[in-house]
C-alpha cells in the first residue's frame, strides 16, 4: 500500500464509483440514468488519472543523464550500493583535490568528473529506471480476496445479500481488475521507455 502513490485520487474514485453503483441500485434507474453514467465514467475517469500519475511517481530519470552541480547531488541519485557510492565519492573528491593542487577550478573540476563518469558509465545505459510494480498484483488479490469472502459469506447468510454487499464486492472486483490493468498497461510502457 505503502507504494501507491496519490492515493487520495484513488480513494475518490472508487469511493464515487460504490456510491454511484449503489445509489443506482436503490433508485429507479430511469429517473436518474444520465446522472449515474456521468458519476462512473469520472470515478472511472479519475482511476485512469490515478494510474497515468502513479506510473510517473515511479519513474526516475537515470542520473547520468541529469545535470549535477555538485559530487554529493550527484551520489546521491546514483542508484548503487552505500560501499560503491562510498568508493566512487571518494574517487571523485581525490580527482578536484588533485585539481586544485594543480591551480585549476574547483567547480570546474568537479564538472570534469562527474562528466568522466558519465562517459565511463554511459555505454547503452537505459535513460529512465522504471519499477516493476509488483504491488498491483497483491493489491489486486487482496481485493478479489476480498470480494471472494463477501460473496461466501452471502452464500451462507441472507444479511450479506444485501444491495450494499454486493455492490461493494462488484466494486472490489472492477477496482481488482484495474490494477491488473494497469499492472499489465505499466508493463507495455516499462517495456517501450527500456528500448528507447
Amino acid at each position: 500500500m505503502k507504494q501507491i502513490s496519490y492515493k487520495s485520487i484513488l480513494a475518490i474514485s472508487a469511493i464515487l464509483f460504490f456510491i454511484c453503483y449503489y445509489l443506482d441500485t436503490v433508485i429507479d434507474p430511469s429517473k436518474t440514468e444520465s446522472v449515474f453514467v456521468a458519476g462512473y465514467m469520472f470515478a472511472i475517469m479519475l482511476a485512469a488519472f490515478w494510474s497515468i500519475l502513479n506510473y510517473i511517481d515511479h519513474l526516475r530519470i537515470n542520473p547520468l543523464y541529469k545535470s549535477y552541480h555538485s559530487i554529493e547531488e550527484f551520489i546521491s541519485d546514483l542508484s548503487v550500493s552505500l560501499d560503491e557510492k562510498n568508493e566512487i565519492e571518494t574517487m571523485m573528491i581525490d580527482y578536484v583535490s588533485d585539481q586544485k593542487k594543480l591551480g585549476n577550478d574547483e567547480n570546474r573540476a568537479i564538472k570534469d568528473i562527474i562528466q568522466q563518469f558519465k562517459r565511463g558509465e554511459l555505454t547503452e545505459k537505459d535513460i529512465f529506471f522504471v519499477h516493476i510494480h509488483k504491488y498491483l498484483l497483491g493489491l489486486g488479490l487482496i481485493l478479489l480476496a476480498i470480494t471472494g469472502v463477501i460473496y461466501l459469506l452471502g452464500v451462507l447468510s441472507s444479511v450479506f445479500q444485501d444491495k450494499f454487499f454486493i455492490v461493494l464486492e462488484i466494486t472490489n472486483l472492477c477496482y481488482a481488475l484495474g490494477f491488473y490493468l494497469s499492472f499489465f498497461m505499466y508493463n507495455i510502457l516499462n517495456k517501450i521507455l527500456i528500448r528507447k
